[in-house]
């Protein structure tokens, strides 16, 4: 958690322009820095695919200028990195609160999460991504509306879970790792309720076996997308062998981009 240094958004990129946004929640108690990036190379005709990227102070600094050159050679999106107004990698008690949905299984809403963490503002956060982050975002850029995805990793996972089930404005979900051990698993069953065939998700989940046998979770995981798919959803998932929880959050970050730049 030591403070972050120069992102490339402070260095400059020859293939993308940056911009930034700074907004607060409506109770202002979390203040926000969302970083917007732009292909320098022209919009295709149906516009820009867009993707929205979580956790994005951390998510901003393992963006290279190596990966920006690799997809502006393709279909470059626009990249926007929702953060906090903060110089550290996470805000803990705002990602908290903003990520996980209203309620925990066997716990109240606003409940604490740990460490003196409080939960349960998913869809509050979700209302402020849609109405003011996403338009302020877009702007009078050339958007294809079809192609806006969206990322996030443990807690940010859960987020785009609950965003498949309830957000009208994404039509991607990338969910990495989230976080459902701990009290989240009723989603999955949610998500068999859904009939809404228009949305595609990703679950991307790193394969950290114990004596070469998958943890438990991933495989309930693996079954529970199985029974989702063969519902007629458009729901896959991936798994990443040797890759820990923590790892996954940049290896999922750095795919995620990519695939959306094909």
């Amino acid at each position: 958690m030591a403070p972050l240094g120069p992102s490339i958004a402070d260095t400059g990129s020859q293939y993308y322009t940056f911009r930034v946004i700074k907004l607060a929640s409506i109770d202002a108690q979390r203040h926000y820095k969302v970083w917007v990036a732009v292909p320098k190379k022209k919009a295709p005709a149906q516009g820009y695919p867009i993707l929205y990227l979580l956790d994005g102070n951390s998510s901003l600094s393992r963006l290279s200028e190596t990966l920006l050159k690799e997809i502006s050679d393709k279909r470059p999106p626009v990249l926007v990195f929702i953060g906090y107004n903060t110089p550290l990698p996470f805000d803990l008690k705002a990602r908290t609160y903003d990520y996980t949905p209203l309620a925990t299984e066997g716990s109240a809403n606003g409940s604490p999460m740990g460490r003196g963490r409080v939960g349960g503002g998913s869809t509050v956060f979700r209302s402020l991504l849609e109405q003011k982050i996403i338009p302020l975002s877009e702007g009078s850029l050339p958007i294809n509306s079809a192609q806006r995805a969206l990322w996030g990793h443990s807690y940010g996972g859960l987020f785009v879970i609950d965003s498949y089930l309830h957000a009208s404005r994404f039509t991607h979900f990338f969910s990495a790792s989230p976080s459902l051990s701990q009290g989240y698993r009723s989603m999955l069953a949610e998500m068999a309720r859904n009939t809404v065939n228009s949305k595609s998700m990703l679950f991307m989940e790193g394969e950290d076996k114990v004596e070469n046998i998958p943890h438990p979770h991933i495989v309930s995981l693996s079954e529970s997308v199985k029974q989702l798919a063969q519902r007629g959803l458009n729901i896959s998932i991936k798994t990443y062998p040797g890759l820990s929880h923590g790892e996954m959050f940049g290896t999922s970050l750095v795919e995620t981009i990519r695939l959306n730049s094909e």
